[in-house]
């Protein structure tokens, strides 16, 4: 039993001893490192970019109406019934086609009493024809038949437009505003008539940004999840008093009859290309009393290189000097460096 009590006692003293022994050994060791000391020993761990040539575009956004090469809406003559329509939406029509027609006997166009007047002066006007190249009737006589027939005939042809309303050219119906039936007023629209093999859309420009815009620049638009290319095809000289803007006129193509009329998309015109341009994300950008600067690593070295944009669009520089094709741009972890400061890439 003491001998037990003795091999106790010597078991418990040890690690204490051994702990004894720690402590007084650990006096020598070195305080650890902070994170800084870390940095400037080992580098700033940075992420960077190879600096090549890529091709920057800047654009200008306008909103606008789509609507075909060509496009007119008819209105009533006068007021009155619809007495009937000849044609639907997505039809087809070619020019002077009666698209809309009122009744024959309509008051306000005085159709049926042009249509007799000119009937009865065509018979004697042929008649009096008969008469002068037989000799039987003078010249004078016939010119005066002849004016009055030429002037019944106008009249008709006048009071027939105004009765049966025609395609004013040949084109696509994209609208039909009134039904068979219906009372309209003088002057209110019946149906619009449009050439859709080409589209178009009118965008107003501020009088800062019309010297931008010019005939001929590239454009593009959406629609229906598909990206279609056009170009301006016309531009105005003089400020709209109304809209104090100039408008321009931007051309698409739509021979599959694909992009519709009547809907409003943004347009995006072109107004500056470079295929070989340096260009950076404008958040690695920063500033001291010097200028606009950013850092690349040259051998493991951060460099403090000055810069200056020449366009931006977007998030984007273009970089007109300071950077050079085949630096490594450093383009994350630039915000904590100073100029000659150590660096580690890391991925």
């Amino acid at each position: 039993m003491l001998l037990h009590i003795k091999n106790l006692k010597s078991i418990l003293i040890l690690p204490i001893i051994f702990i004894a022994l720690l402590n007084g050994c650990g006096g020598d060791e070195e305080p650890a490192k902070s994170m800084s000391q870390i940095q400037e020993e080992e580098g700033f761990p940075v992420q960077v970019k190879l600096v090549e040539y890529q091709t920057f575009e800047k654009f200008q956004n306008y909103f606008g109406r789509l609507s075909g090469i060509q496009e007119a809406t008819k209105g009533a003559p006068f007021g009155g019934r619809i007495d009937k329509i000849n044609y639907t939406v997505g039809n087809y029509v070619e020019a002077d086609q009666v698209v809309v027609e009122f009744p024959d006997d309509a008051p306000g166009s005085m159709y049926e009493q042009a249509k007799v007047t000119y009937e009865n002066s065509k018979k004697l006007y042929e008649r009096t024809k008969v008469l002068l190249e037989a000799g039987e009737t003078s010249q004078a006589n016939f010119d005066n038949v002849e004016a009055q027939y030429l002037v019944n005939k106008r009249n008709y042809e006048n009071a027939k437009q105004l009765t049966f309303i025609e395609a004013p050219f040949s084109g696509t119906i994209v609208d039909i505003k009134v039904n068979v039936g219906d009372n309209v007023n003088k002057d209110a629209p019946l149906f619009t008539i449009s050439q859709l093999y080409k589209m178009r859309v009118k965008i107003w420009i501020t009088e800062k940004e019309i010297n931008q815009i010019k005939k001929g620049l590239t454009a593009e638009m959406e629609f229906g999840g598909k990206i279609y290319a056009g170009k301006i095809v016309e531009t105005s000289l003089a400020l709209d008093p109304a809209k104090q803007a100039f408008f321009a006129e931007v051309e698409f193509d739509n021979s599959k009859r694909e992009i519709k009329s009547g809907v409003t998309v943004e347009v995006k015109i072109l107004i500056y290309k470079n295929p070989k341009a340096i260009i950076i994300p404008r958040n690695i950008v920063m500033s001291d009393d010097g200028g606009q600067f950013v850092f690349v690593d040259k051998n493991g070295i951060a460099e403090k290189r000055y810069v200056k944009n020449g366009q931006e669009s977007g998030i984007n520089y273009e970089i007109s000097s300071g950077l050079h094709v085949g630096d490594q741009l450093i383009i994350h972890g630039g915000s904590q460096l100073t100029d000659g400061a150590k660096v580690k890439v890391i991925q």
